[in-house]
């Protein structure tokens, strides 16, 4: 091998070897969250496999022993693996019907090795095509839950830092573009434009590399998305009332409503950080969607903008205090019932439409 094709083979070498550490890391971690890691593992892995095949291809195998090294095709996999990671991380039943999601990826592969023997070159390439444009349909498919995820976990979680996943969102874009890009090339004979379809080659590999490195550092960065159960099951608990059901709102309601507002403003139930509608409701001794239902009618918000107006409040007499000097913002903030400082600073620019470094000097300056 010359020394152009060995350099051209270090990125593929580094993706195989960074992809099968990580994937052996996540599938041994000692976790509550065990079966997503597992599908996250074999994600990873199958990334791995790819570009061993990538690897092995450089290799004289079929000039000196008269066959290519080929172990398995995981391309079609990827998608499938990422997709049930996804739904088992947000707590979703996997169905049966989600392991079907493998079957154009085992037919691929046996299509592969058998060649031309059961079908011709030309149908090979139109079954990819449509294989390939049903697996972006999934991966999009996939970002819509996670955005539905995203929105509904604001009807139950106080803090999301962990929680919206947009690492997740991250990854799903990156393999919608890489299944483009492979698209790209099967529909286009780029063998008379060397530049672009070198270009392409590049681009996907600076694709794949900064997926890898973007999970890596989410795992050692937030080692809880991976280590524990992250969300309870909220189906059914999230209440959307309507404009009727608002006007029908009785007297009665907003009285028992007010009622919970002062309890939880009396009892400083909002100053835990972990504070979620379950928990809230099993205080106040009210059903979870009876809350959320009352939270959304006659505040016209979630319970993450209605627990935080409560933290805001509480940060900015804690400010005001005597002994506020003792603190820093980010620990008044903390014993207002905020664990995160993005979360913290987000809220507080939303609701006072400045930030607290800005709110604590013009309070300097008054």
């Amino acid at each position: 091998m010359e020394l152009e094709e060995f350099i051209w083979l270090l990125p593929y070498i580094f993706i195989f070897s960074t992809s099968l550490i990580l994937g052996l890391l996540f599938f041994t971690v000692k976790s509550k969250n065990k079966r997503a890691n597992i599908f996250l593992s074999l994600f990873l892995w199958s990334i791995a496999i790819q570009f061993l095949n990538d690897i092995l291809n450089e290799m004289p195998f079929e000039e000196e022993f008269g066959f290519s090294f080929l172990i398995v095709e995981p391309f079609l996999f990827t998608p499938p693996l990422l997709f049930i990671y996804l739904l088992t991380t947000i707590n979703r039943e996997i169905k049966r019907w989600h392991y079907f999601l493998f079957i154009p990826g085992i037919f691929h592969n046996i299509l592969i090795h058998f060649n031309e023997s059961f079908i011709k070159e030309s149908l090979l390439t139109t079954y990819e095509l449509f294989i390939y444009f049903m697996e972006i349909i999934l991966l999009i498919y996939a970002y819509r839950i996670l955005r539905e995820h995203n929105e509904g976990i604001t009807h139950y979680y106080s803090e999301l830092e962990y929680r919206t996943l947009k690492w997740l969102k991250s990854i799903f874009a990156l393999n919608i573009t890489i299944h483009f890009l492979s698209i790209a090339t099967f529909l286009f004979d780029l063998s008379a434009f060397q530049i672009i379809e070198y270009s392409i080659d590049i681009f996907s590999l600076g694709l794949v590399i900064f997926m890898i490195f973007w999970i890596a550092h989410n795992g050692f960065s937030q080692p809880e998305i991976f280590k524990r159960h992250l969300f309870a099951d909220i189906g059914g608990t999230i209440q959307n009332s309507d404009s009727e059901e608002i006007q029908n709102a009785s007297k009665g309601d907003l009285k028992k409503f007010n009622k919970i507002k002062a309890q939880i403003q009396k009892r400083e139930l909002f100053v835990n950080p972990k504070l979620n509608l379950r928990l809230l409701s099993e205080e106040l001794e009210l059903k979870e969607k009876e809350l959320s239902r009352l939270i959304n009618i006659h505040e016209k918000m979630n319970f993450y903008q209605f627990i935080n107006e409560f933290r805001i409040e509480k940060f900015k007499k804690l400010i005001q205090s005597p002994d506020s000097q003792q603190y820093s913002i980010m620990g008044l903030a903390n014993r207002a019932g905020f664990n995160s400082k993005s979360t913290f600073y987000t809220a507080f620019k939303s609701i006072e439409g400045t930030t607290p470094s800005q709110y604590h000097k013009e309070l300097n300056k008054s």
